[in-house]
């Protein structure tokens, strides 16, 4: 490892850095690194001064117009210089974007840690990013994937690339926080209920989720739909219906008293990488309802009893959350939930970290395409 070395965290919102990489943070401050934070103007959150040795904002990236994303490069590339910046920690498709070049003209080594992709989306964002991935995926030297269908894409891609898969996504789970005890609907005379948790944003497709309960109605007419969660800055908003039946709250700090009073999850994303939300339920022992997705498909092999996948379809998704009310309960090994802890996930990261930093300054694969700038 390289002494005193720093690595620079890159994301396009703070919200990212404060839920998947500040943990990861925490873990290597007991060794000799000196840790920045590097997000989009306007959505840092204070908590991130606490567990980075310095927060930098540069222009806004994520989903960023053509002189917001220069901007955004000048601003990556001033930074990587002015701090010496030893390796680069990418998150985010935009981040890993830009971090990629900024790391291409600086020759500084980087780790794309693929949190989610865009990979076989139809939409316009989907094809570009699949577009830009097949072209400039063998630049990155380092890949940590949260799945294995993105590990498997990334070695098509970047064959000459170090592709390791992490146990869990973002940096795990405190299971300390979600040690609690379920209030189920028929043990508390109270209707059932099904719980949206996440960004309320278009990219969940959270109107399946509604729709899906709406059909649920026709066969138990007291069946609740609560939702929980905001939209994040710069994001395409979405907007819950007003109706009977339908309550909505902003992010909670006590997530796992929402899962607890909850009888089944639900998630309607076509793409995650690994999804947290659906890890914390199932912990808590709340049965999921989910689409199937690179990430919930990865989930799915770890849980025995809990998680049923359905197809995109609202019909599909109201049978199936009918039948997790009487299911089975959530079984899911010992060793798979110590594989979740955010001390097992951290402590991966770490070593990561650590195994990219002994490999800097340079490696072969940054060596044929730039200079180290210092």
């Amino acid at each position: 490892m390289v002494d005193n070395a720093t690595v620079a965290f890159v994301a396009g919102i703070g919200m990212t850095l404060q839920n998947i990489v500040a943990p990861v943070a925490r873990a290597l401050s007991a060794y000799p690194v000196r840790r920045i934070a590097v997000v989009g103007r306007g959505s840092v959150v204070p908590d991130l001064y606490r567990d980075f040795d310095e927060v930098y904002e540069i222009a806004p990236f994520r989903r960023a117009g053509a002189a917001s994303m220069a901007a955004a490069f000048a601003g990556l590339r001033r930074i990587v210089r002015r701090e010496r910046v030893d390796l680069l920690h990418l998150h985010s498709p935009f981040g890993i974007a830009l971090g990629r070049a900024v790391a291409t003209v600086t020759g500084t080594p980087h780790v794309a840690v693929v949190s989610g992709t865009l990979f076989g989306s139809p939409t316009w964002a989907g094809r570009l990013f699949s577009t830009i991935e097949a072209a400039s995926a063998r630049l990155t030297p380092a890949y940590i994937t949260l799945n294995p269908e993105d590990r498997e894409t990334y070695r098509r891609l970047a064959p000459r690339s170090r592709i390791n898969t992490a146990p869990c996504g973002a940096a795990g789970i405190d299971p300390e926080r979600f040690a609690v005890t379920r209030s189920l609907s028929a043990a508390s005379d109270r209707p059932p209920r099904l719980l949206l948790m996440g960004r309320l944003t278009t990219d969940k497709n959270l109107d399946l989720a509604v729709a899906a309960w709406r059909l649920a109605r026709r066969v138990l007419p007291n069946i609740e739909l609560r939702i929980v969660g905001s939209t994040a800055p710069g994001e395409p908003a979405w907007a819950p219906p007003v109706e009977s039946g339908l309550t909505v709250e902003a992010w909670t700090r006590q997530p796992a008293a929402e899962f607890a009073a909850a009888d089944v999850v639900l998630s309607a994303s076509s793409r995650e990488g690994f999804p947290m939300v659906l890890v914390e339920a199932l912990t808590v022992g709340t049965p999921v309802v989910a689409v199937s997705n690179r990430g919930t498909r990865a989930l799915a092999q770890q849980v025995e009893e809990g998680l049923t996948l359905v197809p995109p379809d609202a019909e599909s998704m109201a049978e199936a959350l009918l039948a997790r009310l009487d299911g089975p309960p959530v079984r899911v090994a010992r060793s798979v939930l110590d594989s979740w802890s955010l001390a097992s996930v951290s402590a991966f990261h770490v070593e990561q970290i650590l195994g990219n930093l002994a490999k800097a300054p340079t490696t072969e694969l940054l060596g044929q395409y730039a200079y180290k700038a210092r």
